[in-house]
């Protein structure tokens, strides 16, 4: 029997960069991410570039892609696909490190590799290290699970508006151009 060798976050940070790109700490335990598919990727660029075409000519904070890590704790590193930090947050960061705490919003992208189950638990971690709001994207449905941290829970479909009005007031989308 073979006992699994767990880190903590500053060990984790600490690995070669190249060893780390695609990979997250989950309470101690280094899990390797699945690569990217094109219909992810598409869709990541598409909600990318949306907010940040929305976010940084209003100077709201940054908007980071999926290759960012952020440290929820002392056992946990996450990457969410796309991670918005409210500019209030983005002044005390230091850019040569991970970012402390969850996203503000955090985005994560259904792929055939994962489970829902997976999905709920980052989204624990997240709230628990005070995230407000994650979108859950399923692009094979083309519906968006929002869900926040106060407890509200809808799922949005081709005919809805994708929004965040306590975070980025005044941005909202079509979901139906999320997927085109």
């Amino acid at each position: 029997m073979s006992t699994k060798t767990l880190l903590t976050a500053d060990e984790f940070e600490l690995l070669p960069e190249d060893d780390s790109d695609f990979v997250e700490l989950d309470e101690g335990e280094v899990i390797t991410l699945p690569m990217a598919t094109e219909r992810h990727g598409h869709v990541e660029s598409t909600i990318i570039a949306l907010m940040y075409g929305y976010v940084k000519p209003r100077k709201l904070g940054r908007v980071y892609t999926g290759d960012t890590d952020f440290r929820l704790s002392a056992d946990i590193m996450r990457k969410p696909d796309i991670g918005f930090v409210r500019q209030e947050r983005v002044l005390n960061l230091a850019g040569d490190r991970a970012i402390p705490g969850a996203p503000d919003l955090a985005v994560e992208i259904f792929s055939p590799s994962n489970s829902f189950p997976q999905l709920m638990r980052k989204t624990r971690q997240y709230f628990a290290a005070g995230c407000h709001t994650v979108w859950i994207v399923y692009p094979e449905t083309r519906e968006i699970h929002v869900i926040e941290a106060s407890g509200g829970d809808r799922i949005l479909h081709a005919g809805d508006t994708l929004d965040a009005p306590e975070l980025l007031p005044g941005f909202s989308v079509p979901v139906s151009e999320i997927f085109e």
